[in-house]
């Protein structure tokens, strides 16, 4: 009998050299070392280490890539298995990038492990990898993320994001991976353009969103890109002068951030595209930006007779 090493060096040069066997004879290799594999390897997994890992993971991978045995199949603890490799970063390269690229085909060919790759996964864990310097690791990091993203429901979708917003994911990817002193090869591209997709899909919602004028709530967020943008002038015109002349005065202020309707602004969002996003694009920058906000007001008021430049709100539809 072969010794566990030899038998899983040798599982693994034939499950990478399937593809360059005869028709005829394919489907009996195949046959042959999934039997192997889940009645002599996958059972001695415990004491399975470095290289032996690293060629079982990967005869693993070519073998499942064939679809001749359904991902259902296996149990928690596998899968438990499979994930604490990712979770122990930093660990062996290999490993964790078989790791990773089973998981995500976990997640894609199965909505039930998907649910318990969930859980046993976090976005945290998933972090560490991308700050490596290894960009196969990295896109398949990415792989993973966006795998769970597609597979989520709608409600558990916008709760990633926003982990992911709290982890600063785009700051990470900007500094390891787009920032990096390398170019970036395709994949990383492709993966890079399904997670920009998979997030910009998750604001159409309150892109086809109409305001309702009526709606006090709404309205109130208008007063306040006002009394940010015009703060110092609100506060010396506020205490003094009657309500005609306030209400004047906000009529020019609308009217300098760029609204159509200087009377009633709401009006300008109620139509869709934009929509609400475009309000929540506004108030965040707003608040979060305020040196910046009162800035471009200021220059697009006294400019833009001169240089061409549009008051604020004009960009922001």
């Amino acid at each position: 009998m072969f010794p566990l090493r030899a038998l899983i060096s040798k599982l693994n040069h034939f499950a990478t050299s399937l593809a360059l066997l005869p028709l005829y004879s394919f489907h009996f290799t195949l046959l042959l070392l999934l039997l192997a594999f889940f009645c002599f390897i996958l059972p001695c997994s415990r004491r399975l280490f470095g290289d032996m890992l690293s060629f079982t993971l990967t005869a693993f991978v070519e073998l499942m890539d064939h679809g001749i045995v359904s991902w259902d199949t296996f149990s928690v603890a596998f899968i438990k298995k499979i994930a604490g490799y990712v979770s122990k970063f930093p660990t062996d390269i290999a490993i964790l990038q078989r790791s990773l690229a089973i998981l995500e085909s976990m997640v894609l060919n199965s909505h039930d492990l998907y649910q318990k790759v969930a859980q046993e996964i976090t976005i945290g864990q998933l972090i560490s990898p991308l700050q490596g310097a290894d960009q196969e690791i990295q896109t398949y990091t990415i792989a993973v993320i966006n795998a769970l993203f597609l597979k989520a429901p709608d409600d558990r979708r916008q709760e990633m994001a926003n982990i992911l917003a709290q982890k600063q994911l785009r700051g990470i990817i900007l500094q390891h991976v787009i920032r990096a002193q390398r170019a970036i090869n395709n994949e990383m591209a492709h993966q890079l353009y399904v997670l920009q997709v998979l997030t910009f899909n998750l604001l159409e919602d309150r892109m086809m969103t109409k305001m309702d004028p009526q709606d006090q709530a709404q309205r109130d967020i208008i007063f306040e890109l006002r009394r940010i943008a015009f703060d110092a002038e609100s506060e010396l015109n506020n205490s003094t002068g009657n309500v005609e002349k306030r209400k004047s005065m906000y009529t020019r202020d609308y009217k300098k951030l760029g609204f159509i309707n200087h009377v009633n602004p709401a009006m300008d969002f109620t139509q869709t595209p934009p929509g609400m996003l475009a309000l929540d694009n506004m108030l965040y920058f707003a608040k979060h930006q305020q040196d910046a906000y009162i800035r471009v007001r200021i220059l697009s008021n006294y400019k833009r007779h001169i240089c061409g430049i549009f008051p604020f709100s004009v960009p922001s539809f």
